[in-house]
Parts: C-alpha cells; sequence; structure tokens
C-alpha cells in the first residue's frame, strides 16, 4: 500500500526553496571585480568590466533560469496535495540537477569567448534539458490519475503542462547538439526558453 504524505509537501517546497536561494547566492561568485593591475584608471577599470561580458551574460541566463525553474516548481506545488516516497526523489533529483547549475555557469563565463565555447555550453544547455525532463517526471507521476493533486482535479492544466515541459526538454535537448555548429547558440535558447517556461499555467484560474 503506497503511504501518501499530507504534511510533506510543505516541508518539500520549503527545503527546495532553500536550495534554489542557495544557487542563486552561488552564481553572484561569477560577477568578480577587475583586479587593481588592470584598472589604473577609470577607463582602464570600463575597458576591464566590458571584457567580463561572458560572465555578465552567463549570470543574467542562469539567474533568470533558475528563477523560472522555481517558479514553475511552486506553481507545481499549489495543484499538489500530498507527495510520497516516489515523488520525493524526484524532486531530490531536481534540486541535485539545479545545484549543478553554478558550476555549468562558471564553465560558460570562462570559455564563451574562447574556442571551447561548444563544449562549455554543450554542457550548460544538457544541464537544463536534465532538468526539464525531471520536471516533466514530477508532473507526469503526480498527475497519473490524479493520485497527488488536490481537488478539483478538472481545473489542473494536466496535458498542456505535461506537453509543454517536454518542448522544453527537446528543445534544450536538441540545442545541446547544435550548439557544436552554431557559436553561441546556448545564448538564445536559454533567453527563448525563459519566456517560453515563464508562461506556462498549471490552473486554468490561477497563475501562481
Amino acid at each position: 500500500m503506497i503511504n501518501f504524505q499530507e504534511n510533506e509537501t510543505l516541508r518539500m517546497e520549503a527545503f527546495s526553496d532553500g536550495v534554489f536561494a542557495i544557487d542563486i547566492t552561488l552564481l553572484t561568485f561569477q560577477l568578480k571585480a577587475p583586479s587593481l593591475k588592470d584598472a589604473t584608471s577609470s577607463y582602464n577599470l570600463a575597458i576591464a568590466l566590458l571584457h567580463q561580458w561572458p560572465n555578465y551574460i552567463a549570470y543574467f541566463i542562469s539567474f533568470t533560469t533558475i528563477f523560472i525553474i522555481w517558479l514553475n516548481h511552486h506553481r507545481m506545488y499549489n495543484v499538489i496535495r500530498r507527495s510520497d516516497v516516489r515523488f520525493m526523489f524526484y524532486n531530490g533529483l531536481l534540486l541535485l540537477l539545479v545545484s549543478i547549475v553554478p558550476f555549468t555557469t562558471s564553465l560558460l563565463a570562462d570559455y564563451l569567448n574562447t574556442p571551447a565555447h561548444q563544449l562549455s555550453s554543450a554542457l550548460y544547455l544538457f544541464l537544463f534539458s536534465g532538468i526539464s525532463f525531471t520536471l516533466f517526471c514530477m508532473w507526469n507521476y503526480a498527475t497519473k490519475d490524479f493520485h497527488l493533486l488536490k481537488r478539483p482535479a478538472a481545473h489542473v492544466r494536466v496535458q498542456s503542462v505535461r506537453t509543454s515541459l517536454l518542448i522544453s526538454t527537446v528543445v534544450y535537448f536538441v540545442a545541446t547538439g547544435l550548439s557544436f555548429l552554431v557559436p553561441f547558440l546556448s545564448v538564445l535558447v536559454g533567453l527563448g526558453m525563459v519566456v517560453y517556461l515563464s508562461r506556462l499555467k498549471y490552473h486554468r484560474d490561477r497563475v501562481v
């Protein structure tokens, strides 16, 4: 017999919020002040700051993407009433992957303007593909026979969310391969998917 835990959803969401907050905080370590030897004047400081443009791009995309992942996680939990062990493991896998984002962000920032850009962007996109797929698995499991959803479950946009998460997974995965052929594809895909995932609605009447 499956053991559903009614009070675990609040604890899981609170714990997950903490992980998301820590990951976003770690991203700020990508933003470093230029060294004193490179900024002997205001002009040199401005030039040194401009040379760090890959850090700004990587930070912005990663910050907005983690925020949108958190937003979808929050919206998902707004329509989920209870959890079980399998769902908790899915949630743990999501947090595991999200916690790697600062590392891939560092790779992208350091190698975005180098010949190794292809691999760094491929790893970056592949991680987001895994995160999207994990969200898809969470949603697919929670909505199977509506067994983890709040009632009335008929108001939940089960199929549209499922399709959208699957599309995001495929787009990220295809872009992973194409990043070896198209420079800076990770930037365009990252920005595009932030907009796409931000528009997901999990309930017919409520946005969040």
